[in-house]
């Protein structure tokens, strides 16, 4: 479903084209990235009426999954789903690796370490793997704060309530908003419609519980734990 913008409520600065940032591509490159994640390039960062919002909250059973595998793998919920986003860009675009911003916000700062996450099947990554490397990744990566892009894709996980209904600015082309409402985790796309067609954002919105399904229920907690 594609839900109306928020117009009225943006994230503070984040559409401010002053200030200095690295570029995406730079990022990508430290990255080793290679996945095109848009299907258009665009020069510019997107403002607000380029934005939409399509929402694909997960079903209450995999929600209660997802929890029963952070549990079971001792392995933030967080984690295993930006191990399933990684799946499900292999599953929708392809082989690689993607440049992804890695949003943590509270009430008084956002927090944003920029991550590459290989997109591969399971059997050139398994499970096990993609959580490994994903945990890998984040511990590896250096926190910043600010209001500038470092990747043209972004995800948060489990943001304040108010923050949920604000308009994504710090000028990602896609992010990734997983923020939980009574016992179901929503997940709202947030895209640039000068950079994608809405079919690749519908392709990814069902890709992801699949991938997810395979994640949660395939990585094994010892090895995990271990590496």
């Amino acid at each position: 479903m594609v839900a109306p913008l928020f117009r009225n409520r943006v994230e503070t600065g984040e559409f401010s084209p002053s200030g200095a940032g690295r570029a995406p591509d730079d990022v990508a490159a430290d990255l080793g990235a290679t996945v095109m994640i848009t299907d258009y390039d665009v020069d510019d960062a997107p403002k607000p009426d380029d934005l939409q919002r399509m929402q694909a909250p997960l079903s209450e059973v995999l929600s209660e999954e997802l929890e029963g595998a952070s549990r079971h793998l001792r392995v933030p919920a967080e984690q295993i789903l930006l191990a399933a986003l990684a799946r499900t860009v292999h599953r929708t675009i392809g082989s690689g690796v993607v440049a992804v911003d890695l949003v943590r916000q509270s009430t008084v700062e956002t927090t944003v370490h920029a991550v590459g996450l290989s997109c591969a099947s399971p059997s050139e990554v398994d499970a096990t793997e993609m959580l490994t490397e994903v945990r890998a990744a984040i511990a590896g990566a250096t926190a910043r704060h600010g209001a500038h892009p470092e990747a043209e894709v972004a995800f948060s996980y489990a943001d304040p309530a108010p923050a949920c209904e604000v308009i994504p600015g710090l000028g990602h082309a896609l992010k990734l908003r997983a923020y939980r409402s009574g016992d179901v985790l929503n997940l709202d796309w947030w895209y640039d419609t000068r950079r994608f067609e809405e079919y690749t954002i519908v392709e990814l919105t069902e890709q992801f519980p699949l991938a997810l399904i395979e994640i949660a229920s395939e990585a094994v907690p010892t090895a995990v734990d271990a590496a």
